[in-house]
């Protein structure tokens, strides 16, 4: 079964996505709402634009209980801060994958001093320089 959007409703602090199920034989269409507590949203630090995928992917699991045979009355779902909890879980490992397999830049400080054909000489006297993207013979005028 696949999801399209087909409205937003936001009453206070919820906000009600209304989804149409397509069934595989794309005849089947129902209809689906998922409320979901943007408190929730701020409180676990979970960017309000990833409320629309979440809700749809809410669906998609709850799509193994063969969603189109289910009455009108129970269409209506509530995105629980436990799904909340489990999601900001999942994004945390992946995270945390993300940041083991970088391997970390090699550090190797200069040891040689600044030479007149380095990238940056600033005259203490005038206060101008010659630096990468300036031009040079330009002087500063104070």
């Amino acid at each position: 079964m696949k999801f399209v959007l087909t409205g937003i409703h936001q009453d206070g602090n919820i906000r009600q996505y209304t989804r149409q199920g397509i069934g595989d034989d794309r005849r089947t269409r129902t209809e689906f709402s998922v409320a979901v507590d943007l408190r929730l949203f701020h409180r676990h630090r979970i960017p309000l634009q990833e409320a629309p995928l979440l809700s749809c992917l809410f669906l998609a699991s709850r799509a193994e209980e063969q969603l189109s045979s289910l009455l009108a009355s129970d269409r209506d779902f509530v995105f629980s801060e436990t799904a909340i909890l489990l999601h900001v879980e999942q994004m945390t490992r992946e995270r945390v994958a993300t940041q083991t397999d970088r391997k970390p830049k090699p550090f190797a400080p200069s040891k040689a001093p600044l030479s007149p054909s380095s990238p940056l000489l600033i005259d203490s006297q005038t206060g101008s320089g010659i630096g990468l993207g300036s031009r040079s013979g330009l002087g500063l005028t104070q």
